[in-house]
């Protein structure tokens, strides 16, 4: 995970015309396979707040917020928003853009757990984590954290890794893939993981695939909503 934490530590930007779509490039979908376009996130993150059942007024806190994208796009629907990220640049920039959000440099195992917020989520966070043990540990908090409901959202399937690597590889040259992932690995699941977790402390767990319009890794991405 150190590898990739000097990563996000080194992305820094300025704001173009189109913030939201400055926050998406510096959040790491800009490029290849994980390319995704302001109208297509917009419409996946207003999916994601219907399924949450989310409404004006509520709190959403984010897990591996980095720059902001996925808060930004619900603040635009009135939400009250917070995060906490290990880039603290990333950390600078959502803090800049969005002054009325509580945000946090640190790691997810150490997440603060108050206050508590509606809906805790993580947003294509998971794959970066080292093993399932840490995983655990932070979806744990999460739960913690959460009055209402747990999102875990643009997780890589472990039953599609083959391919994902291969549309991700042949999204880039063979030394730009080299050069942009030498040592940077992404840890996958299997969907039953997270039902289990869910089942074993009671709470109701719902798997569904990615939904992100346009997006090449979403047939191999999929998202699971626990509820408390």
């Amino acid at each position: 995970m150190q590898n990739w934490h000097a990563i996000w530590n080194r992305r820094q930007g300025e704001l173009g015309s189109d913030a939201l779509q400055s926050l998406i490039e510096l959040d790491g979908f800009d490029a290849g396979a994980g390319r995704i376009i302001a109208a297509d996130w917009r419409a996946y993150v207003h999916l994601i707040a219907q399924r949450l059942h989310l409404q004006a007024g509520q709190g959403v806190y984010e897990v591996g917020c980095g720059a902001g994208a996925f808060l930004y796009a619900l603040q635009e629907l009135g939400v009250h928003i917070g995060g906490l990220d290990y880039s603290a640049s990333l950390v600078a920039k959502a803090s800049e853009v969005m002054p009325d959000g509580d945000f946090t440099h640190g790691e997810a195992v150490q997440m603060p757990l108050e206050p508590v917020y509606d809906v805790v989520l993580a947003n294509s966070v998971f794959h970066y984590f080292p093993d399932q043990d840490y995983a655990a540990q932070v979806l744990q908090r999460m739960l913690d954290k959460a009055t209402r409901m747990v999102a875990i959202l643009e997780v890589p399937d472990l039953a599609s890794r083959d391919e994902a690597e291969r549309i991700r590889r042949d999204s880039l040259s063979p030394s730009a893939y080299e050069e942009k992932y030498r040592g940077l690995a992404h840890f996958y699941y299997d969907r039953s993981w997270f039902a289990d977790f869910a089942a074993q402390r009671g709470y109701h767990c719902q798997v569904f695939d990615q939904c992100i319009p346009n997006y090449a890794q979403s047939p191999f991405r999929f998202n699971c909503l626990i509820t408390k």
